[in-house]
């Protein structure tokens, strides 16, 4: 049976039971592309096969949590986000809502929390394949970006070596 294209289908823990999981449809109401800059601390110098595994498969798989140093994400609940990393889409995960702290702490405004069982990284997707996937996609730049969620499905069948 052909799947909606706003629907991705995901394994998810069931709340009765953390480590029974089952698939189950996930309507997406939002993908957003967050840069990251190779130019602020924290990313400086780093390559992106360096920043997937430590940051996304490392740290965030364990945490969840993604920092922020300025400014978070106004997304709903359960919209995808799309990791920008040197003018390539690197990552992807799951939005559950953003943590804005009343005031900084360790020069952090805030967290993104994520689901941490839908972070993944694959090979790097360039703004040709972007294109590709979303019409209107014009370049890669440092402002976060809305795109069609129905266009969703067709990025999801773009990407290679998918690893969680």
């Amino acid at each position: 049976m052909p799947r909606p294209p706003s629907v991705v289908y995901t394994q998810r823990a069931t709340h009765a039971s953390p480590l029974r999981k089952m698939a189950e449809p996930l309507d997406i109401p939002s993908v957003r592309i967050l840069p990251m800059s190779n130019r602020i601390e924290g990313f400086r110098d780093r390559s992106i096969e360096d920043v997937q595994q430590k940051l996304f498969l490392g740290r965030l798989r364990k945490t969840g949590k993604f920092h922020y140093t300025s400014t978070g994400l106004n997304a709903p609940p359960g919209a995808i986000i799309l990791f920008q990393f040197s003018a390539h889409v690197i990552a992807s995960a799951v939005f559950r809502f953003d943590e804005r702290f009343e005031e900084p702490k360790d020069g952090l405004a805030g967290a993104l929390h994520l689901e941490p069982e839908s972070i993944q990284v694959f090979d790097p997707v360039d703004a040709e394949t972007m294109r590709a996937c979303w019409p209107q996609f014009t370049r890669f730049g440092h402002v976060k970006q809305h795109l069609n969620p129905g266009r969703y499905e067709a990025f999801r069948r773009k990407l290679r070596n998918v690893r969680p």
